[in-house]
């Protein structure tokens, strides 16, 4: 027996509901971002990753990894780690001190963490100022000052919550090293300074 070809409206309409649904995933950061599989990992694991980038002010481009909590991720604090230097990038956190994988002798196999942060926390290791690690600027200048950075990972900052908004009313830490005591107290402040985020700061 042979089927009557579908009506032409039909397939007009499953093909924009195709391209609704693609344009959809294409906006969806946590769907494109997401890790599906680590190299150098001889188990994969099993809480969420991503990794993608975040958009800072002007015309920057802030790379960012996150690795949901092992326990809660609904209820778990968000922690931002960044490292200090100037110009260290906060990878460094991640695979050498307190993130879910270390990075071994080799440089090749990863090994899990036993006192990684993510144990109990969401953590989002941002690599911050554009320039450093993977982050970029469109316009390629890179100099910069405390003001303009704290302003860049601010945005940033509001850009990883629109884009996992799942986590808006999680308590918020700011946590780094070195430099990032300059880097946290200016961000703080511009955090504070903006309800519109809804962020809970511990006192």
């Amino acid at each position: 027996m042979i089927r009557a070809a579908p009506p032409p409206l039909f397939l007009l309409l499953l093909l924009l509901l195709l391209l609704v649904s693609w344009a959809s995933r294409g906006e969806a950061a946590p769907d494109q971002d997401e890790i599906q599989r680590l190299p150098g990992l001889a188990k994969q694991p099993s809480f969420r990753q991503y990794s993608g980038y975040l958009k800072g002010s002007g015309s920057k481009h802030l790379h960012y990894w996150f690795v949901e909590s092992q326990k809660d991720p609904e209820n778990s604090p968000v922690v931002l780690w960044l490292n200090g230097g100037p110009g260290c990038s906060s990878l460094d956190g991640l695979l050498t001190e307190h993130g879910p994988f270390l990075v071994q002798p080799d440089g090749v196999t990863l090994e899990y963490n036993p006192y990684s942060w993510n144990l109990i926390a969401n953590v989002l290791y941002l690599e911050s100022p554009a320039g450093v690690g993977f982050s970029y600027s469109d316009d390629k200048f890179y100099a910069t000052n405390d003001t303009e950075v704290a302003q860049s990972n601010f945005e940033a900052l509001q850009d990883f919550f629109r884009l996992f908004p799942e986590y808006k009313n999680n308590k918020l830490f700011l946590t780094g090293e070195s430099y990032a005591g300059i880097y946290i107290p200016t961000l703080a402040v511009l955090v504070m300074q903006d309800p519109s985020m809804n962020l809970q700061l511990p006192a």
